[in-house]
């Protein structure tokens, strides 16, 4: 292994927190790892890491080489993607964490049309609603649809705007009659969003006027599509993305109410780790997302 490879094993240790980790990450050994950061110590000289059977933790003159280590793997990245993509334009895997509702729903065409204007780019994408870990599961860009991210250490890129809609079936509404207050949802069997923010509440702002309802129902889920397949068989009334449920919206299948009451509205972010020696893959497909979902 050359120094250069030794230093990329080396960031992914400590960034990983652990030699067992790191070596899941590059398909390795934790032994290969230990030998990699012991190679290091001799020829840096130092001890890099305090090790107990337990533990890591970086010493001092292990965080200021990581530090190195991270500078020098960045700026040897971004010249040869700029050397290769002189020649060829963004290449190489793509790895992309997204929401899976959002992208059965929304976002999968966009994908295709990306691969279509960067062939050269190997996608690797995957669906899950919980937030990834960007550094640890080596994440290029997570999508995620929320309305404040938590993560400020995190460059977040705005994509996409969307309203959500609380909506039910015909016949559910025939059954249990529509709301004129959001506190009449008390009376309803809401249908709530796991992992939202909202999960048990539901806001409602109109004209300054702010409700908050505390909501409770026969069935949750951390998953969209499963929670609008329920509302169209008509077993409750819910809280969902529009770009999810404009179709059915459209063709009857769910009417929606309290259409003079604002829901609080989501964005749609491309989150990524940092703004220095960013691959041309993903400021590539930044910048094609951005254009995209404008349409």
């Amino acid at each position: 292994m050359d120094q250069l490879d030794a230093m990329r094993s080396y960031c992914r240790v400590v960034e990983a927190g652990s030699f067992a980790a790191a070596a899941r990450l590059l398909d390795t050994s934790p032994s290969a790892m230990t030998k990699v950061v012991q190679s290091l110590e001799t020829w840096t000289g130092c001890r890099l890491l305090s090790r107990t059977t337990r533990s890591m933790t970086l010493t001092e003159a292990g965080r200021r080489f990581y530090e190195h280590c991270v500078a020098m793997v960045a700026e040897t990245d971004r010249v040869l993607e700029e050397l290769r993509a002189s020649d060829r334009g963004p290449s190489g895997r793509l790895v992309i964490s997204a929401p899976v509702s959002m992208t059965l729903g929304v976002l999968a065409p966009h994908f295709h049309a990306f691969q279509e204007r960067y062939p050269a780019v190997e996608l690797e994408v995957r669906l899950n609603d919980r937030p990834a870990d960007l550094v640890r599961e080596g994440v290029d860009v997570a999508l995620r649809g929320r309305a404040v991210l938590e993560d400020s250490t995190l460059v977040a890129v705005p994509l996409m705007h969307f309203e959500r809609v609380l909506c039910a079936s015909p016949a559910y509404w025939a059954r249990k009659g529509m709301p004129s207050e959001p506190q009449d949802l008390s009376a309803h069997d809401c249908l709530a969003y796991l992992l939202g923010t909202d999960a048990t509440r539901w806001r409602f702002e109109r004209e300054g006027d702010v409700q908050e309802v505390e909501v409770a129902g026969s069935m949750r889920s951390d998953n969209s599509l499963l929670l609008l397949d329920a509302l169209r068989v008509g077993r409750g009334v819910g809280v969902v993305p529009r770009p999810l449920a404009e179709a059915d919206l459209r063709e009857g299948r769910l009417v929606s109410a309290l259409a003079d009451w604002r829901l609080e509205p989501r964005q749609l972010h491309a989150v990524y780790a940092t703004r220095d020696f960013l691959p041309q893959r993903v400021r590539a497909f930044v910048d094609f997302m951005k254009v995209r979902m404008a349409i």
